[in-house]
């Protein structure tokens, strides 16, 4: 999970370099950037449910692969922009199957809710590694192609480590399948009406922290690559840092910590609009903090909302879906890119405000599709 979190990140903070150095408009950057959700869709949707039938391994090892050459691709980004599209096509390949194949294998190993907390942890660091990575190396170098191919030779010693790697015991799939343990009406409704309208956010915030808050900031000198790989460094690093920490406070009864990861974002999105309006660098590394705590409290709260009330015949289907609705976040930056273009960025940050606070109101109000929630739980 962090060697496909690797790949999936290190383009971005490279964004505003291939801006200055590879003739890339903002917009086209922008969407080379978002270019990988067209490998991630298909393989959150069809990743998990053949996870779950054929065995997690077998995906493992095809989501590692995939990782691979979409850095080999990325690297003949250097020839021609068609690389870079190509590569983090299979780049979002790569990390889709990841997050539903090994986050069910990781709830296999790891029963309970220190299972969610394990895969939310491995995926952020994974983020956060990645670009800065790539930009410590692209500005030692000025060479991409040599960072992509330190993801490759790490990313193959791994591979081999887990093709010696063992799985849960078969049998124990088959009967999975066989006695069905499927989710019940009541998890389904408590899937779609309270996990799923916090679910934009996670990577929401993420991507509005590393993406669009340097792009906001006048005082970053067009956004360096040294300020693109500290919005990166410090937004992930601040999601990965937070994620032990709310674990404590991590009760699947409650909506509690769904809702602090989103007046978190709240918070982050009207920091954001004030970096916008008076261009502070400093100010922006604030954003990039309360961006990042948003995003490992979302995560954390709700993959361990997915992973208690899935059935373990459609955890990774269930994961699948999460996903695909958090990565809705990762359309942010180029909607951002395009709207920059005919109206102001404040309006655009204004309006994502009055979407999360949609999304907390839709939570708090089905607060009772939870386990035993209630007003008097919710309070405690």
């Amino acid at each position: 999970m962090v060697l496909t979190g690797w790949c999936a990140n290190q383009y971005v903070s490279l964004i505003n370099w291939y801006q200055q150095f590879r003739d890339l408009s903002e917009v086209e950057a922008m969407l080379v950037m978002g270019s990988y959700l067209v490998g991630m869709i298909p393989a959150l949707a069809f990743g998990g449910p053949l996870a779950d039938r054929f065995g997690r391994k077998l995906f493992s090892l095809i989501a590692l692969s995939s990782s691979i050459f979409g850095s080999l691709i990325m690297a003949a980004g250097a020839l021609n922009v068609a690389g870079l599209y190509a590569g983090r096509v299979f780049s979002g390949l790569g990390m889709g199957l990841a997050m539903v194949a090994i986050t069910s294998w990781v709830k296999v190993l790891s029963p309970g809710p220190a299972g969610a907390t394990r895969a939310a942890l491995c995926t952020s660091l994974g983020f956060a590694v990645g670009p800065i990575v790539s930009g410590a190396i692209v500005g030692f170098s000025a060479h991409p192609e040599i960072a992509y191919l330190v993801h490759v030779l790490t990313t193959i010693a791994w591979l081999v480590l887990l093709v010696a790697a063992s799985e849960e015991p078969q049998i124990q799939l088959q009967e999975a399948t066989a006695t069905g343990s499927e989710t019940t009406l009541e998890n389904r409704r408590r899937f779609n009406r309270v996990v799923l309208p916090s679910a934009p956010w996670v990577f929401g915030m993420a991507a509005t922290g590393f993406a669009v808050v340097p792009a906001l900031s006048d005082g970053a000198g067009g956004s360096s690559l040294l300020y693109s790989t500290v919005a990166v460094a410090v937004t992930m690093g601040m999601g990965t840092i937070i994620q032990p920490f709310v674990r404590r406070y991590n009760d699947v009864r409650k909506i509690s910590l769904l809702i602090a990861g989103l007046v978190t974002a709240l918070a982050a999105l009207l920091l954001m609009i004030a970096v916008s309006l008076t261009g502070s660098e400093l100010l922006g590394v604030v954003a990039f903090i309360v961006s990042g705590s948003a995003n490992g409290i979302l995560l954390v709260a709700g993959l361990s909302q997915v992973l208690d009330l899935a059935g373990s015949a459609d955890v990774g289907k269930l994961t699948g879906r999460f996903y695909m609705v958090c990565f809705v976040g990762f359309t942010f930056p180029t909607l951002f890119a395009s709207w920059r273009l005919i109206a102001d960025p404040e309006l655009f940050i204004a309006i994502l405000a009055l979407l999360c606070l949609a999304s907390i109101a839709l939570v708090y109000r089905s607060r009772g599709h939870l386990p035993r929630a209630g007003l008097e739980e919710i309070s405690s």
